[in-house]
């Protein structure tokens, strides 16, 4: 038995901020090409999860946002660029163990969003420093135990990406009730091909 297989019976209050499901998180792999180079755009966290850690930049999915335009606006929120959605390059389920029994455990489902800069500079935030890091500062960071490992398991798998998930914003009218008393209607069936 893992400590893995003991997450979905915690107990409320032993799930971080009470989970009942996965939490989807919109994260930027932002790139710019540098005279050595590309570079990535990392943030080290100022709070919550991983603190002092350097990340991928990344936030919450709001309610009623396109994935795209959750990841913009994560990006404009936590690094002041302003952004456009590539591609969605993968979907990563992250399950985090508690170190110990009275420890929380967490469960997200990371949408690893592929983003090109269209203006503005990086600059701190609330959330944290930001700053740009060639492939092999990533890799120094990584030995030093500095940045989240999994963020750096994403970079090295997806960070030099060309394919992309498949990505499909639907949208319908329907009535959740349960009741048939209108028949439901598709608006938008829109694929995003990066």
């Amino acid at each position: 038995m893992t400590p893995f297989d003991s997450l979905p019976t915690l107990p409320p209050e032993r799930r971080w901020r009470g989970q009942t499901a996965p939490i989807p998180v919109a994260v930027a792999l932002i790139r710019r090409a540098a005279e050595a180079g590309e570079q990535l755009l990392l943030i080290r966290r100022a709070g919550g999860p991983y603190t002092g850690q350097w990340a991928l930049v990344g936030g919450k999915w709001d309610f009623g946002e396109t994935l795209a335009a959750a990841v913009v606006r994560e990006a404009l929120e936590e690094t002041g660029l302003r952004t456009e959605f590539v591609a969605l390059r993968a979907l990563v389920s992250e399950r985090v163990a508690p170190w110990t029994g009275g420890d929380d455990g967490a469960h997200f489902l990371l949408l690893v969003c592929d983003l090109v800069v269209r203006d503005g500079t990086a600059a701190e935030q609330q959330e944290g420093l930001v700053a740009w890091f060639d492939r092999a500062a990533i890799d120094a960071l990584h030995a030093e135990g500095r940045i989240i490992p999994s963020d750096y398991a994403m970079i090295r798998e997806f960070g030099a990406a060309k394919q992309h998930a498949p990505y499909v914003e639907v949208e319908m009218r329907a009535l959740l009730d349960g009741s048939a008393a209108q028949p439901s209607q598709m608006i938008r069936f829109q694929r995003h091909d990066g």
